[in-house]
């Protein structure tokens, strides 16, 4: 049902790519949830489509502007009309769009202006990295955060002191489908990039390959860079390359994740990852390391390990492994905790309240 008892909340979700990371799938889950709940929900790509367009529920409140520089006028002229058309009052922007947001706000000052922040490694960084965030800042209505060490840099750092923290959530409508697999696996949904220390889980796998007849499923993004070279020599030289597989972005995660035997992610920073309530909605067991919110995510129904351990992360893997009904009993609680704190109308509903305060 639509808010009714305030001013119209038409807002428009702001990403730089449709690729599939967590940002984005936060995006493109808030755009899709919000379409029943206010006046008028829809989502602008600035920098580049990607496989989560096809997970856009409603492609006619939908633009892409193409941006090929950081100041691109006919990226914002195409940006304004449809801000025009819609009417649009709420901007909601996912990292590193805050920039082409804040134009638009510049050119438009009425425009309410919100920024949320998923890059969980950002208070470690050095401040130059972040000097254009702190600038722009000026100019944001109100903050999202996705973890507490973000919320905490954002009130220190920021100049917008309005600041929240809201979970990720993760939308339970879609249906996997089965995969051709034809042995068992686990699997690991995350991009290859360094926070995610696939090394680590590399390492791991070899300890638990000596054991058990189970591969390792690597799905995410792979900008064939030198880091994915490394993962790739390191999979070769552990002789794993009939054991590992680097699948690169997929289409149906929902399904790779459904059909594997357990669930693993092996950062060694975080946020608060998509892939964490994704694998709980799936009633996957889980073993993750203790960074970010991943802890306070999973409570008591998963193993959580220390980052950069390979030893505690196969001793984890391996004892899911072992005790069947242990891992199917931690999948089921753990689902019905990710259900209950971090389910779609709880959390569309804290963000919709941010929007009728502004």
């Amino acid at each position: 049902m639509k808010q009714n008892q305030h001013q119209p909340i038409r807002v428009l979700q702001i990403i730089d790519s449709l690729e599939a990371g967590g940002g984005e799938r936060m995006a493109v889950n808030l755009a899709n949830a919000l379409h029943q709940k206010v006046d008028f929900s829809g989502l602008i790509a600035t920098r580049k489509e990607g496989l989560l367009k096809a997970e856009i529920n409603h492609l006619d409140h939908y633009l892409y502007v193409n941006k090929r520089r950081s100041v691109d006028f006919k990226a914002l002229s195409l940006a304004m009309q449809f801000i025009k058309k819609y009417q649009i009052t709420h901007l909601h922007a996912h990292s590193t769009s805050f920039f082409f947001a804040t134009l638009l706000k510049i050119r438009k000052p009425k425009l309410k202006l919100i920024w949320h922040d998923h890059h969980g490694n950002r208070p470690n960084e050095k401040n130059q990295n972040n000097a254009t965030i702190k600038l722009f800042s000026a100019f944001f209505n109100h903050v999202i955060t996705c973890s507490q060490p973000l919320e905490n840099w954002a009130k220190e750092k920021l100049l917008c002191k309005k600041v929240t923290l809201i979970s990720n959530f993760v939308s339970n409508s879609s249906i996997p489908t089965r995969i051709h697999h034809s042995k068992e696996y686990i699997v690991s949904v995350a991009n290859l990039r360094a926070p995610k220390d696939h090394f680590t889980l590399i390492n791991a796998f070899e300890i638990i390959s000596r054991q058990f007849d189970i591969e390792l499923l690597l799905v995410g993004d792979d900008r064939q860079d030198d880091y994915s070279k490394k993962i790739k020599q390191q999979i070769v030289k552990k002789n794993l390359n009939n054991r590992v597989y680097v699948l690169g972005q997929q289409s149906n995660v929902a399904a790779y994740i459904k059909n594997a035997k357990t669930a693993v992610l092996s950062s060694k920073i975080e946020g608060l990852p998509m892939a964490l309530l994704e694998y709980a909605m799936a009633q996957k067991p889980v073993v993750v390391t203790d960074v970010g919110q991943c802890a306070s995510v999973v409570g008591d129904f998963a193993k959580v390990v220390q980052p950069g351990d390979p030893n505690a992360l196969a001793a984890a893997l391996k004892s899911y492994l072992a005790h069947p009904q242990e891992a199917k009993k931690d999948a089921e609680l753990l689902h019905k905790k990710v259900i209950s704190e971090y389910g779609e109308i709880a959390i569309i509903n804290q963000i919709i309240k941010i929007y009728e305060k502004l």
